[in-house]
């Protein structure tokens, strides 16, 4: 695991005998609770495999999709004060904007060609050509916050808890996405930290009969944030076509008469070309 990844803070066949009109056993009940739980699976599998199948389609018809990316000039850049702890952070001195957002406007981009997406910048967002093959991604606010943040580590013994606090430095990303292809999307929302490298241990002593505790804090620098701007550019690549292929997918389940709402989320992995089941906030949400 390297720095950046530390610091970033997963039926029984169901037969029905024939009874008699208007008389009801327990054992009948049994069985038509039976039945319908089996009939409830299957049309839980059902599902699923129906959305592996339209995810799957999705990524072998759309092999040349042009996608129009605008990411604003500048973003909206604080520097929180702790009033608690009467400090703020220093990890923002001397940063810049635009290099943070060129960087992961490159990374964005260049992760978006393993999707078989080609990103360009549009000479006119007004005229666009917008359509299943033609979208438009508008990164249209992104707040970056520098801040203290009070970390409490607990630990435990055999008999014992400790508990520790420890201040770190953080810088919160959050960003707002409108996407349009063909028609506009509701506003997507997504926000991450990056977070100080901490590390902790404890020892006991034979010799003292005592536990010794000892941690490790990996401060952040500048350079960090630009590195965590080509990991967020990657990401939000990511989470763009896994939104586009999940609406596909729901389309899909809707005209075939299946439930769609409150499904898993699909991730797709271009490198290992594998579909998976996304992990809860590992995605965009949607704002209404």
């Amino acid at each position: 695991m390297n720095k950046l990844e530390k610091r970033v803070a997963t039926a029984q066949p169901c037969v029905a005998g024939k009874l008699p009109v208007g008389k009801f056993s327990h054992t009948s009940k049994k069985l038509s609770f039976g039945c319908f739980v089996c009939f409830v699976l299957i049309l839980f599998l059902s599902g699923c495999q129906t959305d592996l199948k339209l995810a799957k389609k999705f990524v072998a018809e759309r092999t040349d999709i042009q996608a129009a990316v605008y990411f604003p000039e500048q973003a909206e850049v604080k520097v929180e004060y702790n009033t608690k702890l009467g400090k703020k952070t220093e990890v923002l001195n001397g940063f810049s904007q635009d290099l943070f957002l060129d960087v992961m406007y490159g990374a964005y981009a260049d992760a978006m060609k393993a999707y078989n997406v080609n990103v360009y910048v549009p000479e006119d967002i007004d005229n666009v050509q917008v359509d299943s093959l033609h979208w438009l991604v508008i990164l249209s606010r992104m707040e970056i916050s520098g801040r203290i943040t009070e970390y409490e580590d607990y630990l435990f013994s055999d008999t014992d808890e400790f508990s520790y606090k420890h201040q770190l430095n953080t810088i919160n990303v959050a960003s707002w996405f409108e996407i349009n292809d063909s028609v506009w999307l509701p506003v997507l929302y997504c926000e991450h930290n990056l977070m100080d490298g901490f590390d902790s241990k404890t020892d006991y002593s034979f010799w003292t009969g005592q536990l010794n505790y000892s941690y490790t804090i990996d401060t952040l620098k500048l350079d960090d944030v630009y590195n965590y701007a080509v990991y967020l550019g990657k990401l939000y690549a990511g989470y763009t076509y896994d939104y586009m292929m999940n609406g596909y997918v729901d389309a899909g389940l809707k005209k075939q008469h299946l439930d769609y709402y409150g499904r898993d989320m699909l991730r797709y992995d271009p490198y290992k070309k594998q579909l998976r089941f996304a992990e809860e906030g590992d995605c965009f949400i949607e704002l209404q």
